[in-house]
């Protein structure tokens, strides 16, 4: 068995036996991770555990798919149908985003290519093939704003296409067991896009521990400039984000997708991570199931 192998394996059964206990380092832009190979993660305990209160009220999900997760216990609060694949629309640019920082350094400057066409209701920045961005400055694009070019852009740039691209995301998958997922493009546009809340809980407990993932995620308003001084401006598509104890993570929405939206939200001291995955109001529903989460437990 080679290296390769053995440190996938190690990593999976990690995973799989718990994510919490992993953590990514403060910056996932590794320099030189392209030829070195590292896995820059860490083994971390868990601290505290939450237990329903005695007056721990029911709280039934309207959304297809749907859970709560408390990062510091690695527990699931509420669960709706974790382990079926669905369609995610725009919460694949998570997985983007994470293959993207583990390869590239944020100062390196993309020369867009032939981008595939998007639709005139697509998000998107509206970038032209030979212009010259940062790896940074499109990250910014993705994740804050969920620009449809800015993801083809990059995955482009990393892997000569689209298609090439996916592959290194459904590998990324599988490292971390993310067993029921498929990654078919970048910008999540395809129905061909499919996970789990569950595998969707691994993700974004690898990422939201990261800084420049957290700060990125944390902003709801920003501007961009290409090489040439061009400007864009980014404004967040998480209505929630800053309202109780939100402070990041991803919105989804395509018809067959439906509405999807992963949070992170701090409070008290506490971490959680919710799900809803083709939810009939995405952002009232979320923040109903973070005010159910605290209100009807207590952290020991």
């Amino acid at each position: 068995m080679n290296l390769v192998v053995t440190i996938g394996l190690f990593f999976s059964l990690l995973v799989n036996s718990g994510l919490a206990f992993i953590k990514p380092i403060e910056n996932l832009f590794v320099v030189g991770a392209k030829e070195n190979n590292k896995i820059p993660f860490v083994k971390q305990p868990y601290s505290t555990q939450p237990t329903p209160k005695s007056n721990n009220k029911k709280f039934n999900p309207l959304a297809s798919a749907s859970v709560i997760y408390d990062t510091g216990s690695g527990t699931n609060l509420l669960e709706k149908d974790i382990s079926t694949p669905r369609p995610i629309a725009s919460l694949a640019k998570l997985m983007t985003a994470l293959v993207i920082m583990e390869s590239h350094k944020p100062n390196e400057v993309v020369t867009v290519g032939k981008l595939p066409a998007l639709g005139p209701e697509d998000q998107k920045l509206g970038l032209v093939e030979g212009e010259e961005i940062t790896v940074g400055e499109l990250l910014k694009a993705i994740l804050i704003y969920s620009a449809n070019d800015a993801a083809n852009a990059l995955a482009i740039y990393d892997s000569g296409s689209v298609e090439d691209f996916s592959k290194k995301m459904n590998d990324k998958a599988k490292l971390w067991g993310m067993t029921n997922s498929n990654f078919d493009e970048p910008s999540g546009l395809s129905s061909k896009n499919t996970s789990t809340p569950k595998d969707l809980i691994k993700l974004a407990s690898v990422l939201s521990t990261n800084q420049t993932f957290k700060e990125i995620t944390s902003t709801a308003n920003s501007k961009i400039f290409n090489q040439d001084g061009k400007a864009y401006t980014l404004t967040t598509t998480n209505k929630i984000l800053g309202s109780g104890g939100v402070v990041g993570m991803k919105t989804g929405y395509t018809l067959d997708a439906g509405q999807c939206l992963i949070t992170a939200v701090e409070r008290n001291g506490r971490r959680i991570i919710t799900v809803v995955l083709n939810s009939p109001d995405r952002f009232q529903e979320s923040k109903n199931m973070i005010e159910w989460a605290f209100n009807n437990h207590i952290w020991q």
